[in-house]
Order: structure tokens, then C-alpha cells, then sequence
């Protein structure tokens, strides 16, 4: 028995010398092609194929569509009328150039009175429209619910629609229009609606990303002009496995009661009160809380649909089957105060690595530009390059055996205790900090402690603490007293380097360089930096594998891009590296730094460019040092702004930047305060340092 409509993902429009293959292909439904395809020599010999393949069941029972000639060929199509209807195995025709719903009214006409003449039921041939004009797109509600009832859906093409508009070949944002209007005026006929073929055949990035935004839109299939694209279009329309685990718990929460019981009901479905009374007295309205998702009768229905779609699984009876396991790397295990997480790499830097970073991260202190100058501070030799600051800190946060985080939160107190070296090995010592679950009590932010230490000679170089959101965690608990004595040991390391830089920074020659660059600055000073870039899709792909960044959203292309509210996201720690070197060239010349606090605040796409601005909080001389000053500086990293250009003269609060908050929304509120639309929902990253400077 053929599938219903509702169950079509692919409809392929198969040659008559491919009708053969037609039982190996994966399509769910065929469409044979009666009129472009066909040259006017061949007209009738195409049609006695098409008899004589259905008259053969080459296409194995499953549906069958054929593309008639339009009306303004009436020979033609009335040829292909009297050879269509009827015929065994025909499940619709499919009229082409549609202008309106008179269009259909007139062909159910004429195959009513065929059907009629030839003793079949009235309405046994359907129709699946062709929407490949402006008139019909503009039309295309009237046009669904014409016909006489025939219509079993309605398919849009955008080869003629493009011809009749003008609009260039694949033309992308021209189809939206088109697509939602075809879907809405499908959807309130309730027939099906299927999307238009891609038609670039060998292009599988493209068809995934075309066949994509169809589902977004509401599309129930696509047609496809070719084989090779029955597979993608068939796994993209098809519900995934989050969205199939999704609808089961939307209608398990039903079943068990969980929503409010109202007036309608569903047969299937069952509330604790109901249960007694049997199945269909179950409730279909209601409200509850589903993933932290506010959850009534629409969501309830659209989960019954799913489900509905979804593939039979195998089972053991079926033949020789496996079930895959999914290997979990994710903090899934209780944990205690100071318990330590194993992680099993070891991580060379090398020269390809720091050049990576710094193709990636402007910088223009001496200390990374420099081999001669970081060797006269003891960072390195001569013939050999220091590794930056932001790559000493990722390399600790980095290479993590887990990966089950919601988000990135941020960092506090990463210091640099020993210089960072190319060609030195790391690894990683993790420690639980601290876990506190949230107040609604599904998360949990939990924070580690990440040591780098150098395998060499196990000493650590560098420490961090690291801010992370989980799903709940069994229980909360604070920095212990054990872990608050090791923190002041560190720190305590951390000034005997900075000690030692301060040192040699005094034997320093003074800088050539007398413009701007190394001006000092003032406590309260607001600094609008011109320097703003994206991170870009190469460079993001680039250090997540280089740095073994493990998150898919990092990575997964093929997941994220085409079923994730923001696609592709930035690394937390890349963000932060983003926001600084915006600002490096107005800051320079660092010779020392600690960063106090990050907050990552709003995720950032590859594509998206990060502007900063600066505020120095407090500046104060360095004893016996006078071309030496230490600031304490927020950075405000912005998204898809230059402030230079875009935030010369407007006066900005001192609130924005002397506010103490984790949330974006205090942010936006500031921002909405004082009328700073520029601003609100812009503000990505805040991170706050102290850094030793040369002044000129």
C-alpha cells in the first residue's frame, strides 16, 4: 500500500531509462515528467512508456505522480488525460503553470467526466499542483482549496517562478516569500506542502543547507532532480533523534498527567485522572514545563506528528542488527569538593601552533613580536618565541577530557606562574572548585581549577579557574579551605614572576617609539579601539582541532549550522582572546598581565566580528620605576561594532563599566537606561585585568 502524502520526503522525477532502477532507489514517491522533459517528437512514445511501467508495477507500489502538459497545448494535454486517468498504480497528476484556482476547477472537470465515462469513483484522481508562477504564489490559498477536493498537496518550483520575477538563478532569498506562502495556504487546506528541487546535483552542502530551511519552513518533502540527492534529503527530512526523544517526553508528561486537564480530548493518551476511564478520555490541553519549555495543546499535537514520522527502528527479529553506543566524555558522575578529573593528554606547543594563534589574535607587544626583547625578560632565548598569555591560558582550559557543558561562563584568576616556551610539553591537572546548582534546580554553574603544568619537570606555568554551566549536579558546595591555600600559594608564585619581570623590565632600554602608542593613561579614561575582526570559519576549525577543542557546537557544521538557534559558536576562551586583542594595539606595551575576571555573556558565530572598548579602573606607578605603570582594565568586547567609528561622542555611563554582573540582561538594562540601542544585546564579553605597561 502506498504511503500517504503526509509521509512523502522525496519526490524524484525519474526518467523513462531509469524506470528499471526505480525499485533500488530510496525515493518515497516518483514523478514522471510528461512535459519539460519530454521533446514534442517523443510525446507519444513517453506516454506508452508510462503505461507500460505502471502496468509492470516497476515502482513497486510505492506513489506516482505525472506532470501533464499544461492546457495552452489542449491536444497535448488532453492526450495525457486519456492515458493517465485510470491507470493502475497512478496516484496523482500534476498540473503545471497554475495561475488560479479556475485552473483546477476547469481539470477537475475534465477528469471528473473521464472518470465518470469510464465507471471509476468520482475524486479518485488526485491532483499535487505545480506553483511555478506569480500568479499562483500570490493566489496560492484559493488555489489549495480548489480542484473539487483533489488536491493532495501543493509543490513549488522556482524554475519558471524565477523566469516570470526576474530573479537570478538560485536566488535564495527570493524563495522565502514563495515558501512560507505555499506552506501557510497548504497547511490551512490541510494538504501537504513540498518544497522546490536544488538543482545544483553535485553540490551536497548546498542541497543540505536548501533542504534545511524547507523543513524550517514547514515543508513536509522536497523534490529532487537526481539519486545522489535522495539520501541527504531524506535524513533531513526526517525528524531527528532529539526531536523523536522531544515529542516522547512532551506526550509522556501528558500521559502522566503532567499537563492540566481541560475540555478536549485524544485517543491514545491517558492522564492520572483519566486512567480509569480509558484512553480516550485523555486531556489534549493543558500547560506544563517540558525542558524548561513552556508546553501546551500545540506542542502536544506537534509531538504526536513526529512521532508519526518517525522510521521504523530495527529490531532483533529483523535479521542481525547492532545498536550503536555513544561514548560519553561528559561530567556525569557525583563529585566532591577538590576531586580531580582525569585527562589523559599531553599537548607540544609548537611553532605551527603559536603561529596559528597569532595569525588569529593581534598583538603588538614586544613580548610576542619580539624574540631578542622576550629573551631580555627571560621568557625565552633568543632563537625561540614566547607563547602569548590568552594561548598559555587556553592551552589550560583546553584538551579537556569532558565536554557535557551547556555553555562557557567564563574564567577568574588566571595567572602565568613560570614562562610559556615553544617546543615545551603540557598537560593538565583539573580539580572541582565549587558547584552550585541554579535556583530553578535543572542547572548547575560548576567551576574547575585547571593547572598546566609543564611535563618536563612537572612544574605548573600557568592556573585558572574555569566557569562552567552543567545539568544539575547531585549537590552544591563551596571553594573548600584546602582549595583557598592553594589558590594564595599560586598567587604567591605568580608575584615571585612578575617580581622577576619587573627586575629585567628595568634594564630595559627606553622605546624608540614616541607617538601615541605607549601614552599613559589616566583612572576613568574610556578607550573607543578602532581594531575589531571576526574569528572566521577557517581559524575557528583551525584552533578547536589544533587546541583539541572536543564541543561539536565548536565543530559540527553539519549539526549546528543546520538545527541550532545560533549555529556554530565560538569557543568561550577564543571569545576572550577576541575582545583583547581588539585592544592590544591602544594598550601596548605589556610586559606583564593577569586576567582578574572574564565573562563570556552571548554566544559568537565564526561570521560575527568583535569589536572592544577599554576602561582603566585604577592606575598606579610602579616603584622606583617610572616608565612602568599597573592598570586595572575592563574590556568590553561588542559584537558587530567598531567603537571608534560607531561610539565617537556619545557620551556612555561609568555604570556600564563599573558594573558587577554575570548577566547579559544587566547589561541590556544599563544599555536601555541611557538610550544606548547601539549597545544593547551587542555586549559579548567583559574581562577585567591587570597589566604591567611600558610607557614611551
Amino acid at each position: 500500500m502506498a504511503q500517504a502524502p503526509s509521509a512523502w520526503r522525496t519526490l524524484l522525477f525519474i526518467p523513462q531509462f531509469a524506470f528499471a532502477r526505480a525499485a533500488e532507489l530510496s525515493a518515497d514517491c516518483f514523478i514522471i515528467d510528461l512535459q519539460d522533459a519530454v521533446p514534442l517528437a517523443a510525446k507519444a512514445s513517453a506516454r506508452d512508456g508510462l503505461v507500460k511501467a505502471l502496468q509492470g508495477q516497476v515502482f513497486s507500489g510505492r506513489p506516482v505522480v505525472v506532470r501533464i502538459n499544461e492546457p495552452m497545448s489542449p491536444e497535448l494535454h488532453q492526450a495525457d488525460l486519456e492515458a493517465c486517468i485510470g491507470l493502475p498504480g497512478l496516484t496523482a497528476l500534476m498540473p503545471t503553470l497554475t495561475t488560479g484556482p479556475e485552473d483546477l476547477d476547469t481539470l477537475h472537470a475534465r477528469v471528473s467526466a473521464l472518470e465518470a465515462a469510464r465507471g471509476l469513483p468520482l475524486g479518485s484522481t488526485r491532483f499535487l499542483p505545480l506553483m511555478e508562477t506569480p500568479a499562483a504564489v500570490l493566489d496560492a490559498q484559493r488555489i489549495a482549496q480548489a480542484g473539487g477536493g483533489r488536491n493532495l498537496g501543493l509543490m513549488l518550483g522556482h524554475g519558471d517562478l524565477f523566469r516570470f520575477t526576474g530573479a537570478l538563478p538560485h536566488a535564495e532569498l527570493t524563495l522565502s516569500h514563495p515558501r512560507s506562502a505555499l506552506v501557510m495556504a497548504a497547511r490551512a487546506a490541510g494538504i501537504e506542502p513540498f518544497d522546490t528541487p536544488y538543482t545544483k546535483i553535485g553540490d551536497r552542502i548546498g542541497l543540505e543547507k536548501h533542504a534545511h530551511e524547507g523543513r524550517i519552513h514547514g515543508f513536509t518533502g522536497q523534490c529532487c532532480l537526481h539519486p545522489s540527492q535522495l539520501d541527504v534529503v531524506n535524513r533531513l527530512m526526517t525528524p531527528t533523534a532529539s526531536e523523536l526523544a522531544w515529542a516522547r517526553r512532551v506526550t509522556e508528561a501528558q500521559a502522566h498527567g503532567a499537563l492540566a486537564t481541560l475540555t478536549r480530548k485524544v485517543p491514545g493518551i491517558a492522564t492520572t485522572e483519566d486512567s480509569e476511564r480509558g484512553p480516550a478520555s485523555a486531556a489534549t490541553e493543558g500547560m506544563a514545563i517540558v525542558d524548561g519549555q513552556l508546553i501546551g495543546p500545540p506542542h502536544l499535537k506537534a509531538a504526536h506528528r513526529l512521532l508519526g514520522l518517525a522510521p521504523l527502528r530495527a529490531t532483533a527479529g529483523s535479521g542481525d542488527v547492532v545498536v550503536g553506543r555513544h561514548v560519553s566524555h561528559a561530567l556525569d558522575r557525583p563529585t566532591r569538593a577538590d576531586d580531580r578529573l582525569p585527562n589523559p593528554y599531553e599537548m607540544t606547543a609548537t611553532a605551527g601552533m603559536r603561529d596559528l594563534w597569532v595569525q588569529s589574535f593581534y598583538s603588538h607587544d614586544r613580548i610576542v613580536t619580539s624574540a631578542p626583547f622576550a629573551a631580555r625578560l627571560g621568557l625565552t632565548t633568543p632563537e625561540t618565541m614566547p607563547l602569548p598569555f590568552m594561548m598559555g591560558l587556553y592551552l589550560a582550559v583546553c584538551m579537556s577530557a569532558t565536554h557535557g557543558a551547556i555553555y562557557h561562563l567564563g574564567f577568574r584568576n588566571a595567572r602565568q606562574l613560570a614562562p610559556l616556551r615553544v617546543g615545551d610539553t603540557y598537560r593538565q591537572d583539573i580539580q572541582v572548585r565549587a558547584v552550585r546548582n541554579t535556583g530553578d534546580g535543572k542547572r548547575a554553574v560548576v567551576t574547575t581549577h585547571r593547572q598546566l603544568v609543564r611535563v618536563s619537570d612537572g612544574v605548573p606555568v600557568f592556573t585558572v579557574d574555569k566557569r562552567e554551566l552543567y545539568h544539575r549536579q547531585p549537590e552544591s558546595f563551596p571553594v573548600s579551605s584546602a582549595a583557598r591555600q592553594q589558590e594564595q600559594a599560586e598567587h604567591e608564585k605568580a608575584q615571585i614572576f612578575r617580581a622577576e619581570l619587573l627586575r629585567r623590565a628595568s634594564d630595559l632600554p627606553p622605546s624608540a617609539d614616541k607617538s601615541g602608542a605607549g601614552q599613559s593613561f589616566t583612572e576613568g579614561e574610556l578607550l573607543l579601539h578602532s581594531f575589531a575582526r571576526p574569528m572566521g570559519i577557517t581559524a575557528n576549525l583551525a584552533l578547536s582541532t589544533q587546541f583539541m577543542v572536543t564541543h561539536p557546537i565548536h565543530l559540527d557544521h553539519h549539526r549546528y549550522d543546520l538545527g541550532h538557534a545560533h549555529g556554530i559558536v565560538v569557543s568561550g576562551g577564543l571569545v576572550v582572546a577576541m575582545t583583547l586583542a581588539a585592544a592590544a594595539r591602544d594598550l601596548h606595551e605589556v610586559v606583564w598581565q593577569e586576567l582578574l575576571a572574564a565573562d563570556n555573556l552571548r554566544p559568537v558565530a565564526p561570521t560575527q566580528t568583535v569589536g572592544a572598548l577599554s576602561y582603566v579602573l585604577s592606575r598606579a606607578p610602579v616603584e622606583g620605576m617610572d616608565r612602568l605603570e599597573e592598570l586595572v582594565v575592563r574590556t568590553l568586547g561588542v559584537l558587530d561594532l567598531t567603537p571608534s567609528a560607531e561610539l565617537a561622542d556619545v557620551p556612555l555611563p561609568r555604570a556600564l563599566f563599573t558594573l558587577e554582573s554575570e548577566r547579559p540582561s544587566a547589561y541590556d538594562e544599563r544599555c536601555r537606561e541611557h538610550g544606548l540601542q547601539a549597545l544593547e544585546g551587542r555586549i559579548v564579553c567583559v574581562a577585567t585585568r591587570r597589566i604591567l605597561r611600558l610607557r614611551a
